[in-house]
């Protein structure tokens, strides 16, 4: 991130190196060290007087320093648990029902996202479009965390879409002839391919430090991620494949997500209802030279979870010991 930081963000006066999250040892925990400007003197009455004991950051060069932005949320750390509609990954203006299954939103186009992605394997869930009224649309699809939520589905470089409104595909804002428009009670599947090789683009716990009994994501610059041959995106209606819509994408871990508008004197607004399975209404979908999809639901757990023990002594938020991640849930 380039720039003035924000307020989130701050500039540590030395590079720690990223907490392992798996050790146990509290040395692994790292903070500027103090050192004392010596003991403390004693008065002529042999009484301690009242030294100083500062703290004393060391000259260093700009290239030691390293951006970090704070973890407000256990959600920046970890996603465990079942896949859900995600409480922060989403536009403020976006409404989830209890479940964290549907969504409702009658402020315009804003975008929601599953608390799980996705950056290799195949993948596959199911929305239905609960409500729509008299100005609802929709765009459903995938999108990396990177994808505007106050912009739809397919806005920029970061998302797949397709759009009920004359069945367009759009990506980039660039709107393209796809398949069937579709509309209120009606079913879309959207089928992720990622092959083997991509790079998942998302921070872990590696990339964690500890300043000042706070958690922080080391923010270091990245490559820009390249064209991932093989990868595409794929949709059904109703349980018919609509064909690939896009194929060799941008590596990244993509998202299960939704966009919904209607215009204002739309009080209610417009609601969709994820199914990220395993039980769908119609049958996982077969593309040829494409491996069996599995459901997103199994993102969440087994067989792929791997425990990450918390460092004794380790300053964590409540919850965080012990924690989980799936090795493809990012």
């Amino acid at each position: 991130m380039e720039g003035s930081l924000s307020t989130d963000q701050l500039q540590l006066a030395a590079a720690p190196a990223p907490l392992d999250l798996s050790e146990t040892e509290p040395s692994r925990k790292r903070s500027l060290p103090p050192t004392t400007e010596g003991p403390p003197k004693r008065s002529k009455k042999g009484k301690k007087s009242k030294g100083s004991s500062k703290a004393v950051i060391p000259e260093l060069n700009p290239s030691d320093y390293v951006r970090v932005v704070k973890v407000t949320n256990k959600d920046d750390l970890l996603h465990e648990g079942p896949v859900l509609l995600s409480k922060s990954d989403k536009a403020s203006q976006m409404l989830l029902s209890d479940n964290r299954m549907s969504v409702t939103s009658s402020k315009g186009y804003r975008m929601a996202r599953a608390t799980h992605g996705a950056f290799q394997g195949t993948w596959y869930f199911e929305v239905k479009i609960t409500k729509l009224g008299k100005s609802g649309h929709v765009r459903l699809g995938w999108s990396t965390r990177k994808g505007d939520l106050q912009a739809p589905v397919g806005y920029d470089q970061h998302s797949f879409a397709y759009r009920d409104l004359e069945g367009v595909k759009v990506h980039q804002a660039n709107r393209e002839a796809y398949a069937e428009p579709f509309t209120e009670g009606d079913i879309i599947g959207c089928l992720l391919h990622m092959p083997e090789g991509g790079r998942a683009f998302e921070k872990e716990k590696s990339d964690i430090v500890t300043w000042k009994g706070e958690l922080y994501f080391v923010d270091e610059p990245t490559a820009d991620p390249a064209k991932l041959e093989g990868s595409l995106v794929a949709f059904t209606k109703n349980g018919q494949t609509q064909g690939i819509a896009y194929r060799d994408i941008n590596e990244g871990t993509y998202s299960p997500a939704a966009s919904i508008y209607t215009l204002p004197e739309q009080k209610d607004g417009a609601t969709v209802t994820f199914n990220f399975g395993p039980d769908f209404e119609y049958p996982l979908p077969e593309l040829e030279g494409c491996p069996p999809a599995r459901p997103v639901a199994e993102l969440s757990g087994p067989p792929d979870d791997i425990a990450f023990p918390a460092p004794a002594g380790a300053d964590t938020e409540p919850g965080l010991e012990g924690i989980k991640q799936s090795t493809v849930a990012i």
